[in-house]
């Protein structure tokens, strides 16, 4: 009978020992959770007492005093607006407010830790409006803010859909660009588009944007454009567009002197001394390298 009780004892023994166990672990995570939970609930408390008359309870500043200021308050919930903006930019703009905007101080009215369950929320707005529970990826990302800017900044010249046959366009000389022709962009690598864009093109109505863009957003504007890019026409490889480039180019600058068919027979020609060279002339082109 004893031997029967000591077990039963050690049992309960076991037993109080595993339920304090569970207790020391569970009981600091729910703690946390709580903890957590409070925080959240007073950053949108906060939120909603302060930010939402300008920035919209949604975060979308669709309100009656966000339409009319200028530069209209931050949509905390677009995550494409927010994708790029860093903690340290938001704590500053909070705490210190943002010059030339509405956006004032509030560094005498919150403390640290309530600065900081603002921040939460914000970031919480962004997150839920992308519609996956993530932020946006970079990729993605790139081609929404490259689309935004090009729509705002680039459609009235080369046209929303890059075909350049907007009412500007037909007027400018040189048109400008049509970044959906894939014959005009064959020969455009990135390395002239980015200089395109931030430095403007000389003679052209293509003003330079480097200071007025970053060179990410420069890089986002971009990917947009090669986005807008349609497939090779019908019957055109990647190894025949040289010559259609080259053809369009020679058009435009050699047919007055050399001639349709390259025969130098032309009005301009004939008077010119020495004559223009006649590229259909075998035995002259075959002398000639490349180089010359």
């Amino acid at each position: 009978m004893r031997h029967y009780q000591s077990i039963w004892i050690s049992l309960v023994c076991c037993r109080a020992v595993l339920v304090a166990a569970l207790l020391v672990t569970l009981v600091p995570a729910f703690a946390v959770a709580q903890q957590d939970a409070l925080q959240q609930s007073s950053g949108k408390q906060l939120y909603d007492h302060d930010c939402a008359f300008c920035h919209g309870v949604d975060g979308l500043a669709d309100t009656p005093v966000g339409r009319i200021l200028e530069p209209r308050p931050r949509r905390f919930a677009d995550p494409v607006e927010m994708a790029r903006v860093t903690d340290d930019q938001i704590y500053r703009a909070i705490k210190e407010g943002v010059p030339g905007t509405a956006m004032a101080s509030w560094g005498n009215t919150l403390s640290e830790p309530e600065i900081g369950n603002v921040m939460d929320y914000i970031h919480e707005l962004a997150v839920s409006a992308s519609g996956t529970g993530k932020p946006i990826s970079e990729e993605q990302l790139s081609l929404e803010v490259g689309q935004r800017i090009y729509d705002k900044e680039c459609a009235f010249c080369h046209g929303l859909t890059g075909h350049a046959d907007t009412d500007a366009a037909r007027v400018l000389v040189p048109p400008p660009r049509a970044f959906a022709d894939p014959i005009q962009m064959a020969r455009v690598d990135d390395g002239r588009l980015y200089a395109a864009i931030k430095l403007g093109r000389p003679g052209t109505a293509m003003a330079s944007w480097g200071s007025l863009m970053t060179p990410v957003e420069i890089i986002d504007v971009m990917r947009y454009i090669r986005s807008l890019q349609e497939p090779l026409p019908e019957g055109v490889t990647v190894e025949s567009i040289e010559i259609t480039v080259g053809g369009n180019i020679y058009k435009r600058y050699c047919l007055s002197c050399h001639g349709a068919n390259g025969d130098a027979d032309t009005t301009l020609g004939r008077v010119l001394v020495p004559r223009p060279r006649d590229f259909t002339d075998g035995e002259a082109m075959a002398s000639l390298s490349d180089q010359q």
